[in-house]
């Protein structure tokens, strides 16, 4: 869905849901538009650094792991921005280097909004070649937008100056 407005994206998704949705409803939602189950699964353990949660895609499960001790709230977020990227087809599987680095506590994933990468300047390769995951600016714009609108249909509308001022 790589090039596709965000907005239709959620339009789409949204019409096959039902009434009421609930954050369970979209992740399978998410699960049948890529074509592959998709599970959320809360990490417990040593501390994700400024990683916020992390998308792994196998050909036979895709994992959305957040962190097991964040607000509610929070956690849906994370989770919607990572199915953003899943729908976005930006996502990859870390390497087994990342997994090590996040089993030790370290950072595996960097995902710059102003698509620079922080710990190897402009250049992408160096990020891929430690293990991390690098994104470009744009897709983080589209999963961060994305779970922006879907959060909106979850949880209501709200006030009337929410409606009217966002």
């Amino acid at each position: 869905m790589a090039g596709r407005n965000v907005t239709t994206v959620v339009a789409d998704l949204v019409r096959t849901l039902p009434t009421d949705p609930r954050l369970d409803d979209v992740v399978a939602a998410v699960a049948r538009s890529v074509g592959t189950p998709t599970r959320v699964v809360d990490v417990d353990g040593p501390s994700w650094g400024s990683l916020t949660a992390l998308v792994s895609q196998a050909p036979h499960e895709n994992l959305v792991l957040v962190p097991a001790a964040v607000p509610p709230l929070y956690r849906m977020h994370c989770v919607l921005h990572e199915l953003g990227h899943l729908l976005h087809g930006d996502a990859g599987a870390p390497t087994p280097a990342s997994v090590a680095s996040l089993a030790a506590g370290t950072n595996v994933c960097q995902r710059d909004v102003d698509g620079r990468s922080a710990a190897h300047g402009d250049d992408p390769t160096q990020a891929a070649g430690h293990g991390l995951v690098s994104v470009s600016g744009d897709d983080e714009h589209f999963a961060e937008r994305f779970a922006y609108e879907v959060a909106t249909v979850l949880l209501g509308a709200g006030s009337s100056d929410e409606r009217a001022y966002g």
